[in-house]
């Protein structure tokens, strides 16, 4: 991570030199872009720089971190809910606010590409402390764990979909409700032989599945709780 020098400059000059240095990792990747090179065009000296940044490595972990900053305040934060429907769709709504940020900002999503997209975990934790207490998941194995395996599942998906640039926003946000709505499915049927279900009933209460898409390319609709 940058040096406190770097922390102590006006912000508007941090933004121009962060820029920059992502601009030419996002078309060079990590490893090809030159760290002279950056530093030239932003208009800084070797000799300030290094004030500045470790080196390139430093310089990229200061790209990364402010481009997922800048990708997650599209996300923003969790707000509490009092039912499932309205759970599905504050999700639905960020995952497809975040999709829009990438698709407008192809910089960001070049350098967050094959790197971990997280936050402290704190949005996570929101998501399914409220999931809980509306009885959209079950309590056991308990919330520690279901918070782990939750982060799981969104980060695979944020990483796909990092990979995957065409793919559309509404899909997107279809699985990731699909892929949730089987993990958290309240009342889970025993593993040892279960018998065949049908389609459980939509009502996102304890012993019911959520309303999710029907299957991984859902359709155009991107409301799972319609």
């Amino acid at each position: 991570m940058p040096l406190p020098r770097f922390d102590r400059l006006p912000a508007d000059t941090r933004a121009a030199i962060l820029a920059v240095a992502r601009a030419h990792f996002a078309r060079d990747g990590k490893d090809a872009a030159s760290f002279n090179q950056i530093i030239a065009e932003a208009g800084i000296s070797k000799t300030s720089a290094y004030h500045y940044f470790d080196g390139k490595d430093d310089l990229f972990g200061a790209v990364l971190a402010d481009a997922a900053v800048r990708t997650l305040t599209a996300l923003g934060p969790w707000t509490e809910v009092a039912t499932a429907d309205e759970l599905w769709e504050q999700l639905v709504a960020g995952t497809t606010r975040m999709a829009a940020h990438l698709r407008e900002h192809p910089d960001d999503r070049a350098v967050l590409a094959g790197q971990p997209l997280s936050d402290d975990g704190s949005w996570v934790r929101d998501l399914v402390s409220n999931g809980l207490a509306i009885g959209l998941i079950a309590p056991a194995p308990g919330a520690e764990l279901v918070t782990v395996a939750t982060m799981g599942v969104i980060g695979a998906l944020d990483s796909w979909a990092l990979d995957h640039p065409h793919a559309s926003d509404h899909a997107l946000a279809d699985t990731l409700v699909l892929f949730l709505a089987r993990l958290w499915a309240a009342n889970p049927a025993p593993t040892a032989n279960p018998a065949p279900t049908a389609n459980p009933a939509p009502t996102g209460k304890p012993g019911a599945a959520a309303k999710p898409g029907a299957a991984i390319n859902p359709g155009p609709a991107a409301n799972p709780g319609s």
